[in-house]
């Protein structure tokens, strides 16, 4: 299944799970603090390694929660997903800067002006023949930076399209992106927040390669991957 297109009624029980994946799930908009210090983090990251992010569009935005924080933080941020209640569920203040869209028919153009995509644990979510579409979406809209992070956990519900390192550094190659591996001593010591105690109400908080994935866990699945593409 993570190796080839899926069938029709493959499609089909995907859509039923994102159909059924936000409608009236508080979890999402309930203002959480582990959700908004991972969304604060993961765009501190981001401006850490591109100096600047320019226009930032956030693929599969959930409820908007990177979306919310960026714009927080002076960042012209916006957001889509497939989610079909996305405009009920989402946080009211950025309702207006999102959309419904897909990987491959993302609901922008390049008179957008986007600069950077960010693509939090989504991409292994998305059959691969979307993806195999991802790379002319992306050249379509002129997007010169990409930071993501991929996940290899192949049990939850809709991990569908986990691969190897090289396979998502050739995918993005098609649109003239290269992984950034000089990155990885420079990242490795970040600490990040691991997890939220919901009983103690606290967030513990560790180095990347302490919380129990791979060394080097940035340019490698899982964990973020870096792209850039020299503009022509």
């Amino acid at each position: 299944m993570r190796n080839r297109p899926l069938s029709l009624t493959e499609k089909r029980l995907v859509r039923e799970f994102y159909n059924g994946a936000y409608h009236t799930n508080s979890r999402y908009t309930e203002n959480n603090l582990f959700h908004q210090l991972v969304a604060r983090m993961r765009i501190g990251i981001a401006r850490s390694v591109f100096g600047e992010l320019g226009k930032t569009l956030d693929g599969g935005c959930s409820a908007g929660e990177v979306v919310r924080q960026a714009r927080s933080e002076g960042v012209d941020c916006r957001g889509f997903d497939l989610c079909p209640d996305l405009h009920d569920m989402c946080y009211p203040e950025v309702r207006q800067y999102l959309r419904m869209g897909r990987m491959d028919h993302i609901p922008y153009s390049r008179e957008d002006g986007f600069k950077t995509l960010l693509c939090y644990d989504v991409i292994e979510h998305v059959p691969i023949d979307s993806l195999q579409a991802l790379p002319a979406e992306l050249s379509r809209l002129g997007i010169s930076q990409i930071a993501c992070i991929i996940s290899s956990d192949t049990i939850s519900a809709g991990h569908i399209t986990i691969q190897d390192t090289d396979w998502y550094v050739e995918l993005f190659a098609r649109a003239g992106f290269r992984l950034m591996t000089e990155l990885n001593q420079v990242l490795d010591p970040l600490e990040i927040p691991l997890v939220w105690e919901e009983d103690e109400d606290n967030v513990y908080w560790g180095t990347y390669n302490r919380s129990g994935q791979p060394r080097n866990g940035w340019n490698q699945v899982p964990g973020h991957l870096f792209f850039h593409r020299p503009l022509a």
